[in-house]
C-alpha cells in the first residue's frame, strides 16, 4: 500500500490536533492549535519566551529541543515559562516543506494546565482521554477526601468515646479508670525530659463525712447536688498538669504533680476542707458535713505500685477518721 500524502486545512488540523503547532528550523510558529495557544498565549509570535526545552539545561532554547526530537525520532519534553513546573510532552514529524510538525501533551501537568488555563472538555480533541483521566483523578480525589473525612469523624468519635468511658456523668471528674491509667503514667513520666527520673506527686485520697445522712435526710436528690458542688470545688482547684477524680460514692482522688512539701500540701488540704464544709446543707443542723484526707508523697526513688500507694492513702484517710473527722494526715 502506498504512503498517501495527506494535505489538511488549518481549521480541521486544530480540530484533529488542538495542542499542535507547526514551527520552522529558525523557530518561528507558523500555526498553533487553539488549546496550546489558550494555554501559552504568546506562543503565536514565537517560541521565545514561552517554552524552553524540559530536558535540557536551565533556559536551553525550544527550537534545539524541537529540532532533536524530530529528526532522531525522541520524545519531546517542553517547559511552559509562565507555568511553574509544567512540562509538556510530546512528538513530531516533517511535514514534506522542511517544517515540523509537533503535537504536545499534559502528562501529569494536566490538573494544573486545566485550571491554569481553564480549559474544558470543549478544548481536547474527542480521541483524547484527558479529560476523562481527569475525571477518574477528581472521583479518586473525592473519594480520598470522604474517606479522609470519615478517619477524623471516626478519631473524634473515638477520642469521645474513650473521654465518656473515663469521666464520671455526675461530677465530670475522671473515673476509677481514669485515676488508675493517671496513676501509672504519674510514676513512670519524665517531668523533665532532660532528666530521666518522674516527677514527684502528692497523692490524696478525700472522703465526705457524714455525707450518708445527707442522702438518708435530705434525700438522694441533695447528695446528688452535693457531690457535684465538691466536683466543682475539685475542679477549680486542680491545674492542668494535676488529676481529681471521683472513684465511687462519696471518696475522691487528686494527683497533685511536683506537690512534695508537706507543709504546702497541708495547706492545700486545710482549703479544701474548709470549701467542703462551707457545702455543708443547712438542713442538718446537728452536724456539718466535712472531708478526711488521706495523703501519700510519691518521689522518683521509690518503687511503690499504683496499688500500693492508694492503699497508703487510704490508710491515711483512715487515720484522719479516727482524729475525728475533718482533718488530713500525711503518711
Amino acid at each position: 500500500m502506498r504512503n498517501p500524502v495527506v494535505n489538511l486545512p488549518v481549521k480541521a488540523l486544530a480540530q484533529l490536533m488542538p495542542m499542535h503547532m507547526i514551527v520552522n528550523d529558525r523557530g518561528a510558529v507558523l500555526s498553533v492549535g487553539p488549546t496550546l495557544l489558550k494555554l501559552v498565549p504568546g506562543l503565536g509570535s514565537g517560541l521565545h519566551g514561552c517554552l524552553v526545552s524540559g530536558r535540557a539545561g536551565q533556559g536551553a532554547e525550544a527550537i534545539d529541543a524541537i529540532r532533536n526530537a524530530v529528526d532522531r525520532g525522541l520524545r519531546l519534553f517542553l517547559r511552559v515559562q509562565h507555568i511553574a513546573d509544567l512540562v509538556l510532552r510530546g512528538h513530531g514529524v516533517r511535514l514534506s516543506d522542511g517544517t515540523m510538525l509537533v503535537n504536545l501533551g499534559f502528562g501529569i501537568g494536566l490538573t494544573r494546565a486545566i485550571r491554569k488555563a481553564h480549559l474544558t472538555d470543549a478544548d481536547f480533541a474527542p480521541s483524547d482521554l484527558a479529560m476523562e483521566l481527569l475525571f477518574l483523578q477528581e472521583a479518586n480525589r473525592g473519594v480520598l477526601n470522604e474517606l479522609s473525612r470519615f478517619n477524623h469523624q471516626l478519631a473524634a468519635a473515638r477520642e469521645v468515646a474513650l473521654l465518656q468511658a473515663q469521666t464520671d456523668p455526675l461530677t465530670g471528674l475522671g473515673n476509677r479508670r481514669a485515676l488508675e491509667g493517671a496513676l501509672a503514667i504519674a510514676v513512670r513520666r519524665s517531668g523533665d525530659e532532660r532528666q530521666d527520673r518522674p516527677t514527684p506527686f502528692a497523692l490524696l485520697h478525700m472522703d465526705l463525712d457524714h455525707f450518708k445522712q445527707v442522702n438518708d435526710r435530705l434525700g438522694h436528690k441533695a447528695g446528688d447536688d452535693l457531690l457535684r458542688d465538691v466536683g466543682k470545688v475539685l475542679h477549680g482547684l486542680v491545674r492542668k498538669e494535676d488529676m481529681a477524680a471521683r472513684i465511687g460514692g462519696d471518696e475522691f482522688v487528686l494527683i497533685l504533680r511536683g506537690m512534695v512539701c508537706p507543709a504546702a500540701i497541708a495547706q492545700v488540704a486545710e482549703r479544701l476542707i474548709g470549701s467542703i464544709r462551707d457545702l455543708s446543707p443547712p438542713q442538718l443542723t446537728d452536724l456539718h458535713v466535712s472531708a478526711s484526707i488521706g495523703v501519700v508523697i510519691w518521689h522518683h526513688d521509690r518503687f511503690e505500685t499504683p496499688e500500693t500507694l492508694l492503699d497508703m492513702a487510704d490508710a491515711a484517710l483512715y487515720a484522719s477518721k479516727r482524729k475525728g473527722r475533718g482533718c488530713a494526715t500525711i503518711a
